[in-house]
């Protein structure tokens, strides 16, 4: 754990709820977020995968280690440059409901919680006024081989300046998922499985754009926020 110090996130809303984790905004930092392992019964669980070990014996995936872990090898691949479209990763932290990750907390120029770009296209924000800046992102990631899982609309916010003009950054799905993980291995496996996520993404985006974003009905049997934030502040 990176401080001494234990986190008070007990008497604080947390501003999003994924299937696994809580996302905080850092008590001490707002430029910093904290996220936490859900624990509720109703958290998606994703169990470690270990072929050799009995399934009674199986682990339950950590997310937290696993993206600190690969964000920290794309800081030391990528530098600086990295948090162009990343969040940086501080390392774990303890607070009161457990074990936290401290990462770059994503904000619009006026301060507020970038949304997702589900939440966006949910606003009714016009999701073609976003191919541009969804196209750097995709460049940046070809350029610097950064692997991830499918790239969702809910993992994807967007942040935009004084003028309106929008960036993309990722907050979650990074790591190559194969079991056998070839474009690892390999810069041209590599690139060419980056460049295949980059262009299956916009037309699902597309697709759930004219179907009209979340719904009422998904959010209410739904155990996660279907990628739309609590507050933004």
């Amino acid at each position: 754990m990176s401080s001494s110090e234990v986190l008070q996130l007990k008497d604080k809303s947390a501003f999003g709820a994924g299937g696994r984790r809580l996302c905080f905004t850092h008590p001490n930092d707002p430029s910093k977020c904290v996220k936490i392992l859900r624990q509720d019964d109703d958290r998606t669980v994703r169990l470690k995968k270990k072929r050799i070990i009995p399934a009674s014996f199986h682990r339950e995936y950590d997310n937290n280690r696993h993206e600190m872990e690969v964000l920290n090898e794309l800081y030391d691949q990528i530098g600086e440059e990295m948090t162009d479209h990343l969040p940086r990763c501080y390392g774990m932290h303890e607070t009161d409901l457990g074990p936290g990750l401290v990462l770059d907390l994503i904000r619009d120029e006026d301060g507020q919680i970038a949304r997702s770009i589900r939440q966006l296209i949910t606003d009714g924000f016009d999701l073609a006024d976003l191919r541009t800046a969804y196209d750097k992102l995709g460049d940046f990631l070809h350029e610097h081989i950064v692997l991830s899982r499918k790239l969702l609309d809910h993992n994807i916010v967007v942040s935009f300046d004084k003028d309106g003009v929008p960036t993309m950054y990722i907050i979650d799905g990074l790591g190559d998922p194969a079991f056998i993980p070839l474009a690892r291995w390999s810069k041209t496996l590599g690139r060419a499985k980056v460049k295949r996520r980059i262009e299956e993404a916009w037309p699902r985006f597309e697709k759930f754009a004219k179907q009209g974003g979340v719904t009422e009905e998904m959010r209410k049997n739904s155990t996660w926020d279907q990628g739309i934030l609590r507050h933004r502040d």
